[in-house]
């Protein structure tokens, strides 16, 4: 369990440096991640995510409360409980603030797919419309509730949240959102985007994201943000 425990904080530190490399964060944002077989979440603390290290992240319950960890928490710290109590099939969720992304969230536009990257967000991505911090238990669940089951919600004019079942898949998910947003953006300069069906949308999430590429996608993007540098613990 130890070694286990030991892996989750570095892939989450690798997590963080890949947001941060992408351009997905900058001062602000988090990242969390379930403890297996536990009722325990990582979470990083109210640090920037490029300077977090491994001996920064908190242990925090189901309970909002911090078990293990001495910097203070984020602001948003309800956002990481609601989900990962109400969806125990999730164990990673990344709050980030990408800005084509967030375009969408302060229009009446849309954010539907019309590329294979886009596909996992077929039939649009949901915008939970209250523009505040999600600082309490209330709103918390009403995030989750406006996620529904979906792998990504925007937040009104406040970035937005994507989850996964592991830190790669919520991480990839973060990327791919910017990227749908970025190239229907794009295509609305143009001329009249052709979103994808829900049976294309459903053809192209096997294409895109098997296991086999999820793993070369998060090799891919750990190399360029981290190179062959160790995660230093301090």
């Amino acid at each position: 369990m130890v070694s286990a425990i030991r892996q989750l904080k570095q892939d989450v530190i690798s997590a963080c440096r890949i947001l941060s490399q992408q351009k997905l964060v900058e001062g602000f944002g988090h990242v969390s991640a379930r403890i297996p077989h536990s009722d325990f979440f990582l979470l990083t603390p109210r640090i920037a995510l490029a300077l977090v290290t491994e001996n920064d992240l908190l242990t925090i319950n189901l309970a909002g409360e911090i078990v293990d960890g001495q910097r203070p928490v984020p602001s948003e710290t309800w956002l990481h409980t609601a989900i990962m109590k109400a969806k125990p099939e999730l164990h990673a969720i990344t709050r980030i603030h990408a800005r084509v992304a967030n375009m969408f969230s302060v229009t009446d536009r849309i954010l539907e797919p019309v590329h294979n990257h886009g596909s996992f967000f077929s039939g649009g991505v949901p915008v939970f419309n209250t523009p505040d911090l999600i600082s309490n238990r209330k709103l918390g669940e009403a995030v989750v509730e406006t996620l529904g089951n979906k792998p990504a919600v925007l937040l009104r004019g406040n970035g937005q949240v994507t989850v996964g079942k592991s830190i790669p898949e919520a991480v990839m998910m973060a990327i791919y959102l910017e990227e749908a947003a970025e190239i229907l953006y794009g295509a609305l300069q143009i001329g009249m985007p052709i979103p994808l069906t829900a049976s294309e949308s459903a053809e192209r999430q096997l294409e895109a994201l098997p296991r086999v590429d999820l793993e070369r996608a998060w090799n891919y993007f750990k190399n360029r943000a981290l190179g062959n540098r160790p995660i230093r613990r301090r």
